[in-house]
């Protein structure tokens, strides 16, 4: 028995790694060779494949020809007695090609068999099953009823959801991301039809399936797991085009099963409207946080225009909507434009400080203005009313998002150049070496947005964690362990969890809504749901220190004097009751390039509390609102960058940080430091008191 598997790739280098790595671990009873077809990858695919994977047969293209065209070309390179096309985005189990192979040799009427799919989050991936796209078929699926009544066998039959994903069943279509068939099928179908640029290739290869006289069936004794999508993240829009060109394709294709020419003109006349839809509402989907502002800006004034003048009988809605519109519209396009000078709409369109900043420049501003031009001048009790509610809504919407640890996508243009600080909690799963490798580099890069709280594994190491990094618990219980400490992500970095036991958890835990992010063994990147990321250690040299700004320099020290000035004048009826009851102590403490400081603090009360005397040092200007931990000067130098700080980025980690991680956290604020940055981490640690 001999087995081909024929890989197509194009720029999705660390998948092809992962993906042939999984195939090395896997058990087959006979010989097995491995095609890769790439399409003129410009990653490193073709330099990293001869050099850790010498078995692997490679056939490169100058161009990309497509996915069909380029299976065709591993196709017709195979010799093996059964042929595995296999998506590059996958892992597969241990005993997926044999028992797939075996599957096929024990029914001879079985044209093509595919495994079960798991999303990486454990989820079943519909794909895996599927029914042809008949008119009826088609209009359940796309109209939502399909969704309304996954049990249903009238509504449901494109993803036969109504089917137990647990049991083999016999079904039109299977995935392409990882189909088996014997040579036979292979000679007697043909190869694949190349029309299909991306997409609609396996449904299309099916149906010519079951025209041989042939069944196709799904057979979840064996597992992978897809990351579907991968290959598509960078250019949505044009990947969405290609996906509804080939339903047009399939459609005009087999007109057997699109009905009479009126069904079939229908049906092309729905997969244009619904691609019409798609492109709409992407488009519209970049503008949706100024959309979001602009309304909550309206909603503001006008809540507080009824607030203010409904208590008057003479009050008319009407003529004050009539009134008051043009003014709100000018105020509306004034906010929006100081939104866009500060990139809230751009590159930092979560970020919850630069939309408060924002709020407060666009107040003095119209607040200046109406001094200055009548016309927009009505009421200043509403403007300063609405405008402090403004206040609350352009960053708390963005705030609410950041707290449900959403994704960070708002339309097309969500990225932002430094995604939020500590956004993402997340564990690691493996608390060997591997684990505290993976770990130690993951706390040196801040710019990622990940919180790591702990390691999880099968058992306790002996030392109970790291000096770092906690053990929170075992595997087995993280059902548990993810109510407790609220985890959203699991980082697989360990050697000792084969693939099969990493599907049984992804399976245990598809109900938790964790992401599962798998590292390669001895590697410096996670493989996410939809995309790579690199977390090796980030060079310094030629990096530009904002923090030595004159500017930076200047509204850091600015805020700190008014804030605190501010604070210290709010607590001024206080203070002689909160050092009456705290009681004061005189601490020295380091500060920056290896000075010392002396600083008060007071002797009982809540940690938080015993810190309000630092209000006069911040004032005073030896600490900051946001700097450095603040290192009592009995121990070692610690040698600070910058001044210490109430809070700060290493004060925002939840552990001790080791020496190196707290230095790569200050090079991290040197590079990164401003106000809305300041402000950023002194709401995050407000939060977290």
């Amino acid at each position: 028995m001999t087995l081909s598997v024929v890989i197509v790739s194009y720029n999705v280098r660390e998948f092809v790694k992962q993906c042939l790595q999984s195939l090395r671990q896997t058990r087959f009873d006979g010989e097995c060779e491995i095609i890769l077809v790439d399409n003129n990858s410009h990653d490193g695919t073709m330099e990293m494949v001869p050099e850790l994977f010498p078995e692997v047969r490679i056939i490169s293209n100058n161009h990309n020809r497509g996915f069909a065209p380029a299976l065709n070309q591993g196709l017709a390179a195979a010799t093996g007695d059964y042929i595995l096309s296999l998506n590059p985005d996958t892992i597969v189990e241990e005993n997926t090609p044999q028992v797939l192979t075996d599957y096929l040799a024990n029914h001879p009427q079985v044209g093509c068999v595919g495994p079960k799919i798991l999303n990486s989050d454990g989820t079943f991936q519909k794909a895996a099953k599927r029914s042809f796209p008949r008119p009826w078929v088609a209009f359940t699926h796309f109209v939502g009823l399909a969704k309304l009544f996954p049990h249903s066998r009238l509504f449901a039959r494109y993803d036969l959801s109504y089917l137990d994903p647990d049991e083999t069943h016999e079904v039109e279509a299977i995935s392409g991301a990882c189909l088996c068939l014997t040579r036979t099928v292979l000679e007697t179908v043909g190869p694949m039809d190349e029309d299909f640029f991306m997409w609609g290739d396996d449904l299309d290869y099916c149906y010519r399936v079951h025209l041989a006289g042939y069944k196709v069936v799904y057979l979840p004794e064996t597992e992978i797991i897809h990351y579907k999508g991968v290959t598509h993240v960078a250019a949505p829009l044009y990947y969405q085009r290609l996906h509804f060109e080939a339903m047009a394709t399939f459609a005009r294709k087999h007109r057997g099963l699109s009905g009479g020419l009126f069904t079939r003109a229908t049906l092309r006349l729905a997969i244009h409207l619904l691609a019409a839809f798609t492109y709409v509402r992407s488009y519209l989907a970049t503008f949706s946080s100024l959309i979001i502002d602009a309304l909550g800006i309206s909603v503001a004034f006008f809540l507080m225009i009824v607030a203010r003048f409904l208590p008057d009988p003479r009050f008319d809605t009407a003529l004050a909507v009539q009134i008051y519109a043009p003014v709100v519209a000018v105020y509306v396009v004034l906010w929006l434009v100081i939104g866009g000078l500060l990139q809230i709409y751009s590159r930092y369109v979560l970020s919850y400080s630069r939309a408060l900043i924002s709020a407060v420049i666009g107040f003095l501003v119209i607040a200046t203005l109406t001094f200055f031009v009548r016309e927009v001048a009505y009421s200043r009790l509403v403007l300063v009313a609405a405008s402090g509610l403004v206040a609350l809504l352009i960053p708390g919407w963005r705030l609410i998002v950041h707290m449900r640890q959403a994704t960070h996508k708002v339309g097309d243009s969500y990225r932002t150049q430094r995604t939020s600080i500590f956004s993402r909690r997340a564990v690691i799963m493996g608390a060997g070496s591997e684990g505290r490798r993976v770990a130690q580099m993951l706390l040196r890069r801040p710019d990622m947005g990940i919180d790591l709280i702990g390691f999880i594994d099968r058992q306790a190491p002996d030392d109970g964690g790291s000096a770092s990094l906690p053990f929170l618990g075992f595997v087995t219980e993280i059902e548990e362990l993810a109510a407790r400490h609220r985890f959203q992500e699991v980082i697989v970095a360990s050697e000792h969890y084969s693939n099969r036991d990493l599907m049984d958890i992804l399976e245990d835990t598809r109900d938790l809504n964790l992401l599962f992010r798998i590292v390669p063994h001895e590697d410096e990147f996670m493989l996410g749901k939809t995309d790579v990321e690199h977390f090796g250690d980030l060079p310094l040299v030629d990096l530009e220190m904002t923090f030595y700004h004159r500017f930076h320099r200047l509204s850091k020290r600015s805020f700190d004097l008014l804030a605190a000035a501010l604070a210290n004048l709010l607590l001024l009826p206080l203070w002689p009751f909160i050092l009456l009851v705290g009681g004061l102590r005189r601490v020295t403490i380091w500060t920056a390039d290896g000075g010392q400081c002396r600083i008060w603090l007071l002797r009982r009360g809540h940690p938080a509390i015993r810190r309000l005397p630092l209000l006069w040092s911040i004032f005073k200007g030896n600490i900051s609102f946001v700097g450095a931990e603040i290192t009592p000067a009995d121990g070692p130098d610690p040698h600070l960058l910058f001044k210490p700080g109430l809070t700060g980025l290493s004060q925002l980690r939840r552990v001790t940080s080791e020496p190196e991680v707290s230095t790569s956290y200050q090079h991290y604020y040197l590079r990164h430091q401003s106000l809305t940055f300041d402000i950023e981490i002194i709401l995050k640690s407000l939060l977290r008191i």
